[in-house]
C-alpha cells in the first residue's frame, strides 16, 4: 500500500505500492481510423483496476478507477510546456488520470472542485517533483479551469465546494 500526503492534511492511499505501473500509452498498432483517432485524443490506458482511497477534512472517499479506462494526459497548453512540461510528461500520468476520472465522476469526492484539484497538485509533488513555481502554476491553472469549463460526463458542472 501506498500512502501520499498533500496539503491541508490530504492523503491519498494506493493498494500497489507502485500504481504508476498500472498506467501504460496505448498501442495504436492495427487500430482502425476511428480506434486511431480516438487513441490520439486520449493515448493512456488503466491496465488493471485502480483503487483510491482519499482522505480529507474528516471524510473519506474510496473509489476504482476501472480496467480500460482511458484519459489524454494533463491539458498543458502550448505557451506552458517550457515552464510547466507537455500533457503527455510521464509525471503527469498518475496525477492527470485520477484528476481526469474525478473531473469526470464528481459524485465520487462529494462534488468536491477543489479537492480535485488539491489531488492533481499532490500526486505531482509526490511523482514528478516539481518546484514551488511549477506547483503553483499547475494549481492555479487547473483550478481556474474548472471553475470555468469543468463538466462531468453528464456535462454537469462542478457544485460549489
Amino acid at each position: 500500500m501506498l500512502e501520499v500526503k498533500g496539503r491541508k492534511g490530504l492523503k491519498i492511499y494506493f493498494d500497489e505500492d507502485r500504481p504508476e505501473d498500472l498506467l501504460d500509452d496505448i498501442s495504436l498498432f492495427g487500430m482502425s481510423k476511428k480506434q486511431l483517432k480516438e487513441a490520439l485524443k486520449k493515448p493512456f490506458i488503466v491496465t488493471d483496476d485502480l483503487n483510491v482511497l482519499i482522505e480529507y477534512k474528516n471524510e473519506k472517499h474510496f473509489f476504482t478507477i476501472p480496467k480500460g479506462y482511458t484519459w489524454n494526459g494533463a491539458n498543458v497548453p502550448p505557451f506552458a510546456w517550457l515552464l510547466i512540461g507537455q500533457r503527455t510528461d510521464p509525471r503527469f500520468k498518475l496525477a492527470s488520470c485520477l484528476h481526469d476520472y474525478l473531473c469526470e465522476h464528481h459524485e465520487k469526492i462529494g462534488n468536491n472542485r477543489y479537492l480535485s484539484t488539491l489531488v492533481f497538485e499532490t500526486l505531482c509533488n509526490h511523482f514528478g517533483k516539481f518546484n514551488a513555481l511549477k506547483r503553483w502554476a499547475m494549481f492555479h491553472s487547473v483550478d481556474n479551469f474548472q471553475k470555468v469549463a469543468g463538466k462531468d460526463l453528464n456535462k454537469k458542472k462542478w457544485g460549489n465546494k
